[in-house]
């Protein structure tokens, strides 16, 4: 159908303005506006319209129909089977980028990679770092493994849980990353925009602390090691309680000002 066509079908299904329309357009079909606003009898595939209607009556992530996400500038690929990287968590990577130059930390973990923008994201900025990673999903593994050979840097990654991965050798680890599951199930539940997102990498348990109370039976391990984690603004306190044993503990605001990073560093 021509492009005049799809936003007036559109336009009266959904009450939205053309310029929106031809704005999720432009992101699904990766062109920019105004190549729409010039050739506006332009045709749209089929399969173009349908992913713009998911995406308007369901909520269809358009990372999912792109294949695509940016990312502290550069491109990575995801899919359904990653979480959807959001721009709080390129704060705690800038967090975590500057904690390294400052410290001079040469080795450095990341659990629950997903698609591996934060392990992939900090070889790029420091190739001198030791940089491995972790998930429990393989299929997560396999992209991260594709974004980090697409984006050019030497990770390695591991398949496995919490800190399991690394246990041969912690010693040697300085920092610990992680943007870890920490949506209530409840809220998961109520919520359809969250609904194509692997559960897996966002549920929580009833009190989105079922990683960090994992996380901290690793105490003895951990109490000369640096780590930063990303959780939520609402449960960041409760966040904080449940880790306190393990060092002394900052609560550090997002770009947005919203209290969101836990910083651990050892008592000295």
């Amino acid at each position: 159908m021509k492009i005049t066509e799809l936003v007036s079908k559109i336009q009266g299904e959904f009450k939205i303005s053309p310029f929106r329309i031809l704005k999720i357009l432009s992101k699904i079909e990766d062109k920019d506006i105004s190549f729409y606003l010039k050739e506006s009898q332009v045709e749209i595939s089929q399969r173009t319209f349908d992913f713009l209607v998911k995406h308007l009556k369901e909520g269809y992530p358009i990372e999912y129909i792109t294949k695509k996400v940016s990312f502290l500038g550069n491109d990575f690929f995801v899919d359904e089977n990653v979480l959807i990287p959001r721009i709080e968590t390129e704060d705690l990577v800038i967090l975590a980028i500057n904690l390294i130059n400052d410290k001079g930390i040469k080795h450095v973990i990341d659990m629950g990679t997903g698609s591996g923008v934060i392990a992939i994201s900090i070889k790029k900025q420091l190739p001198k770092t030791k940089v491995q990673a972790s998930d429990i999903s393989e299929s997560a593994i396999k992209i991260a493994q594709y974004n980090a050979k697409k984006l050019g840097v030497n990770v390695e990654f591991k398949i496995g849980d919490c800190l399991d991965p690394f246990l041969k050798e912690i010693h040697e680890v300085e920092l610990i990353i992680s943007n870890p599951p920490y949506v209530e199930t409840s809220f998961i539940e109520k919520s359809h925009l969250l609904s194509y997102e692997p559960r897996i990498s966002l549920d929580g348990g009833a009190d989105g602390q079922n990683f960090f109370k994992k996380i901290s039976k690793y105490s003895h391990l951990l109490k000369t090691k640096y780590l930063l984690f990303e959780t939520s603004e609402f449960t960041v306190k409760k966040t904080a309680e449940i880790l306190s044993e393990i060092g002394k503990i900052q609560i550090l605001p997002d770009s947005f000002k919203k209290e969101r990073f836990i910083f651990i560093s050892p008592y000295r």
